[in-house]
């Protein structure tokens, strides 16, 4: 994964949300209930789509922002698969909120808002179960010491841990772990290219990062400095000089984006807004 392409990237995800603006709305059924979502009218950047989940005539919830897309997802084991309602604010680069619900326990109830901020992520099933998991790039690490088409993105998993959605990275820890690989791939061709400080240092940061997440901080320490700061001094004074803000930002993971929410209609006025 490429992550300098993921201003590209969110975009496309973007405009795959929903269908065209203006399109009649397409129903999705979840078990008893009806999920509607209207675009916003084609060629009006200002109005926003609409997301309704009907019971027969009654609303139960709302859900409106830029773009929207429905769909079903088992996240939970057992009963309905979730229904998760994707947004997108329609900024060029942010801002992506996943709202997951069920209906297992006999009425809809909000499992999770999750922030995900800069990148749209994916739902998948990662260990075979049948049930999927979120994978996210973290925006913790966007214009740190660069701009944000060169930001790395540490890779995190989101997945029902019996009570809530959580972070599981640490459980599917080669999912950071192929992210490492493929950036320290980059910074070492990066190094027999002759490339500078600069044009490295992201990469690095996103090697250590997901090296962090995967359990392997250490094991990332010793291979940079043989493999890497032996031939790059100037990496070496940069790493030094930011490692302890990079440990701070990698630490600083999803679990403070994601909070469960019951309402009827989302998103939620927090108290401090007019």
């Amino acid at each position: 994964m490429k992550r300098s392409l993921l201003p590209l990237a969110a975009v496309l995800s973007a405009l795959l949300l929903t269908p065209a603006a203006g399109a009649a709305p397409t129903p999705l059924k979840w078990g008893a209930l009806t999920v509607t979502v209207t675009p916003r009218p084609a060629g009006n950047f200002e109005a926003q789509a609409r997301a309704v989940v009907r019971n027969g005539a009654r609303t139960v919830l709302t859900v409106t922002d830029w773009d929207i897309e429905a769909t079903l997802q088992p996240i939970r084991p057992g009963g309905l698969p979730e229904l998760v309602l994707s947004a997108f604010s329609g900024g060029a680069h942010c801002c992506f909120t996943q709202y997951v619900f069920t209906q297992d326990g006999g009425r809809v109830e909000n499992l999770a808002v999750f922030d995900a901020a800069d990148d749209p992520g994916r739902w998948t099933d990662l260990n075979g179960d049948g049930t999927r998991e979120f994978v996210w790039g973290s925006n913790t690490l966007t214009y740190y010491d660069w701009s944000f088409a060169e930001s790395p993105f540490p890779l995190t998993v989101l997945g029902w841990d019996g009570v809530r959605l959580a972070d599981r990275t640490r459980a599917y820890a080669y999912v950071p772990g192929q992210e490492a690989a493929r950036e320290l791939k980059v910074v070492l061709d990066g190094l027999a290219e002759g490339q500078g400080t600069d044009a490295l240092k992201p990469r690095l940061s996103g090697y250590y990062a997901n090296m962090i997440l995967a359990g392997r901080g250490a094991e990332a320490e010793r291979v940079l400095a043989a493999q890497v700061f032996a031939r790059a001094p100037g990496l070496r004074a940069w790493f030094t000089a930011h490692r302890t803000d990079l440990i701070n930002a990698t630490y600083a993971q999803p679990e403070g984006r994601v909070r469960a929410v019951n309402s009827s209609s989302y998103p939620v006025r927090e108290p401090d807004q007019p």
